[in-house]
């Protein structure tokens, strides 16, 4: 079998069943991850022909040599700040003339960016032949790095949204009192402040509770109100069992590059309130569609909001579900498999 190379900073949940795809699409797959600097305790599982190895073990010529002796197909990069990474592509795209991909869930927002576009045609350019983006605001950034429109794929990133779409969506599920939930790391970035503010200025909750499931710097150090419910980090079924129980996806971010939770959750079938800052948004939500689409740091605005769910008939919010699952389908691990392999050199 022909080998796919990927290089990645950390592997998460959603990786796998893109990485089930290429094998099914007829690739073997190694893997280089880091094992030290990783935001959460996952592990990835046995997977035939996956193999995957930890960065730390091999130095930076190392790698590269390993890499050489693989002769892959393609190579995916997701973490382009790599230097060890880096390097690896450029000696790769040199000596196999193959394509290089770079993943880039990066909105463009300007300021120190603007260094990355005018190095572009030393770093970017030459490490990297593609460019793969995880939605509509970070193809304006892949524009402007020099990136021609047949270089740039997308999609990035897919929730595995096959273990979230089995929860059943009806008109009990919604009854009162309201269940809303939020999971994310309990950090500044995330607005849980924000959230736990707005949450205190509901005027009429009708019994409604709210649930937090994450682990974080601030998990320690927030006050949380007695209606408020907190749980560590979980796995997938785990969550699932927990969407299955709620009313309201809420996220409630400063800033989010893309924030896959969102689709996860659109396909768990229920409504969302999340901020317009993440990259997701404008893929899983569509205002007053299938829940709501609020500004950052806008504790009024987020408490609106989530009255409005409080409020809301059982009927309308089971329509907002159904509406939710319907977006989610609109990306797969089926259709990033592909984009990938597209670019593989027949």
């Amino acid at each position: 079998m022909e080998n796919i190379l990927f290089l990645y900073r950390e592997i998460m949940p959603y990786n796998i069943p893109v990485l089930e795809e290429i094998v099914k699409i007829g690739y073997c797959i190694t893997v280089f991850h880091d094992t030290k600097k990783k935001l959460t305790p996952y592990l990835p599982p046995k997977i035939d022909n996956v193999v995957f190895i930890s960065k730390e073990k091999y130095n930076r010529r190392d790698l590269a040599k390993y890499a050489i002796s693989l002769k892959p197909k393609v190579v995916f990069v997701s973490d382009r700040t790599n230097p060890k990474y880096n390097y690896t592509a450029v000696l790769l795209r040199r000596r196999l003339n193959i394509h290089i991909i770079s993943g880039c869930d990066t909105q463009w927002r300007g300021g120190k960016q603007w260094f990355n576009v005018f190095t572009s045609w030393f770093r970017h350019k030459r490490f990297f032949s593609h460019i793969l983006i995880s939605g509509m605001r970070q193809y304006e950034y892949a524009k402007k790095l020099g990136f021609p429109n047949d270089k740039i794929l997308w999609p990035l990133y897919s929730a595995n949204i096959q273990n979230f779409i089995h929860n059943k969506i009806d008109r009990e599920k919604f009854q009162q009192p309201r269940n809303f939930l939020f999971v994310g790391r309990f950090a500044k970035v995330k607005g849980l402040d924000i959230l736990l503010q707005a949450w205190e200025k509901v005027p009429e909750k009708r019994g409604a509770t709210l649930t937090l499931i994450g682990n974080g710097p601030l998990k320690e150090k927030l006050n949380y109100p007695e209606d408020v419910k907190i749980h560590d980090f979980m796995d997938q079924e785990e969550l699932i069992k927990y969407s299955a129980r709620a009313s309201c996806f809420v996220l409630p971010s400063v800033f989010e590059a893309w924030a896959l939770v969102i689709q996860e959750f659109a396909a768990a079938g229920l409504p969302l309130i999340v901020t317009s800052t993440c990259g997701a948004t404008p893929h899983f939500v569509i205002n007053n569609f299938n829940g709501f689409i609020v500004r950052k740091n806008e504790v009024d605005e987020l408490s609106a909001a989530l009255a409005r769910i409080i409020s809301m008939p059982s009927d309308t919010l089971v329509e907002f579900a159904r509406r939710s699952r319907e977006l989610s389908y609109s990306i797969s691990p089926k259709m990033v498999a592909y984009a990938i392999t597209s670019v593989v050199k027949k």
